[in-house]
């Protein structure tokens, strides 16, 4: 090992410490709220044990279909020892980054040459289009789920134990860990040619994979928790058109780690109708030309095939193929970037053997891309700083989201701005009139004015939209408590009690009924 590589993992750490050290003071921004702030599952750690046999909002008294535990526990112990100081959490995310970082270097060194592995990790660290993981504290589960992955293809060869323990914890990370023993096999393909003699180990993997999806379909099914009138999810939308809009995400998914200006949250993509829409074809043939050139060059070298095996089997949990309730995120990149880092890398590390003055020229372009990566990052990093900055800038690109603009209203409201709220309630009621949220959170300053009739009216429209609203049914039974209706507040305090038997606001409500 060359001497300069002793330093390859201490500059993997300095990147990605320099590219997110101004994120620390950011704001807890969008889900944070019922990740963190508002979860009590997570603030209590007397709860903590119910994270493993609950959704993961369940502590904010909503439904989701997400169970990724560890990533819960992490929020616990950041808030025991930080409590609502959005700069510990930020600093869990940035470590947790790193140590995905370091542990593609670690992997990757093993199949390619050092200064791949190292490019490829630097680039992997630095990138911006990791920001949606690493700068936003809700999304640090790709990060987690990434770094056990390869924990898992490290160990694997010579520690068994620590490879199973490693998957498990991916698994309780993030869903999208399931392809872990897939990369697992193209890793020992590529490395020593054939997967037979791990065929045995392989399948314990393989067994765990198959326990934790029959959890998930039975007794961790929280699908049903989930609330609202929401859109339709894709799963009637034929795999056909599933598969053409995929192809149809590609060109924007190369496009963004190529040139990654306009990375904001929230995208809005139509399906796919046909192969032969223009983007859905570019997709196409970007998917054709990458292995057929990754096969005809796999004698030369099989750093391109390799890269594009790992590349879309780590997005395929994230493809459509198996219909999940989104066409296309920035975030699913976070595992499946690495595949295109190390395509870029191993082009580098061809371009440096074709003579001195070629190589001073691609030793300087890297740097320079390296620093564009940092600076981009560094920039993007600010767009998070706090909610009105992050949904503004990001309205700008999705300007027909109404959930953006319900956001955006709830950040107005915090800073006492209470006519730009209104207006953006509005906005999303006209938009989208499928979020419960949306007239609760209008219905707070319709109170907060004095105007109840307007107040009524929002929180009856959002328990039309979903009659599991709490929150909803805690304001109404409070207003007709305060204009004396008390068979309508003894109502819905026993609505909200027969879903909630601990509610203190329900007790409260009927013991003042019963004085």
């Amino acid at each position: 090992m060359p001497k300069i590589a002793r330093l390859f993992i201490p500059l993997i750490i300095l990147a990605g410490i320099f590219s997110y050290l101004n994120s620390i003071h950011n704001e807890f921004i969008w889900d944070d709220e019922d990740f963190v702030l508002k979860n009590s599952t997570v603030k209590d750690w007397h709860k903590w044990p119910t994270v493993f046999t609950e959704n993961m909002i369940h502590g904010a008294r909503k439904g989701s279909n997400f169970y990724r535990p560890l990533q819960s526990l992490t929020h616990g112990f950041d808030y025991m020892v930080w409590k609502d100081k959005p700069l510990g959490h930020h600093v869990s995310n940035i470590i947790f980054h790193i140590l995905a970082g370091v542990a593609a270097y670690l992997m990757l060194r093993k199949i390619f040459s050092i200064n791949i592995a190292f490019l490829a990790a630097l680039f992997f660290i630095i990138h911006p289009v990791q920001t949606e993981v690493v700068t936003y504290i809700s999304g640090r589960s790709d990060a987690m789920a990434a770094f056990f992955v390869m924990l898992t293809i490290i160990f694997f060869e010579k520690n068994l134990l620590a490879a199973i323990v490693a998957f498990i914890l991916s698994l309780m990370s993030k869903e999208s860990a399931l392809i872990g023993p897939c990369l697992l096999m193209v890793y020992l393909l590529f490395k020593n040619g054939s997967v037979k003699p791990y065929s045995k180990k392989l399948f314990l993997l393989f067994l765990i994979m198959f326990g934790y999806c029959t959890l998930r379909l039975t007794v961790l099914d929280f699908s049903k928790t989930v609330s609202g009138n929401l859109p339709q999810p894709f799963f009637y939308v034929p795999l056909w058109i599933r598969f053409c809009t995929f192809l149809k995400a590609l060109p924007v998914y190369f496009s963004i780690l190529l040139w990654p200006f306009g990375l904001h949250m929230e995208r809005q993509m139509d399906l796919a109708q046909s192969i032969f829409e223009p983007q859905v074809f570019s997709g196409f043939l970007m998917l054709a030309g990458i292995f057929f050139i990754a096969y005809r060059i796999r004698k030369f070298n099989m750093a391109m095939l390799f890269s594009a095996c790992w590349f879309f089997i780590a997005l395929f949990p994230n493809s459509n193929i198996i219909p999940i309730n989104a066409l296309i995120y920035e975030h699913w990149l976070y595992l499946p970037s690495l595949g295109f880092f190390i395509t870029a890398a191993w082009i580098i590390e061809e371009l440096l053997k074709q003579g001195k003055i070629l190589k001073y020229a691609v030793i300087f372009i890297t740097i320079s891309i390296g620093l564009f990566y940092m600076w981009r990052t560094i920039e993007r990093n600010k767009e998070w700083r706090d909610h009105i900055s992050f949904y503004e800038s990001t309205i700008k690109y999705v300007p027909n989201s109404a959930r953006l603009h319900n956001n955006l209203a709830m950040a107005y409201s915090d800073k006492g701005r209470a006519e730009d709220a209104i207006d953006e309630y509005k906005m999303a009621v006209r938009l989208g009139d499928y979020y419960p949220q949306t007239h609760f959170n209008l219905s707070n300053i319709y109170i907060a004015k004095g105007d109840y009739k307007s107040a009524m009216e929002e929180l009856q429209r959002s328990v039309e939209i979903d009659n599991n609203f709490l929150y909803s049914h805690e304001n109404l039974a409070i207003l007709y408590f305060n204009q004396k209706k008390n068979s309508e507040a003894k109502a819905e305090a026993e609505f909200i009690l027969r879903k909630e038997p601990d509610n203190k606001i329900a007790h409260e409500i009927l013991r003042k009924i019963l004085e």
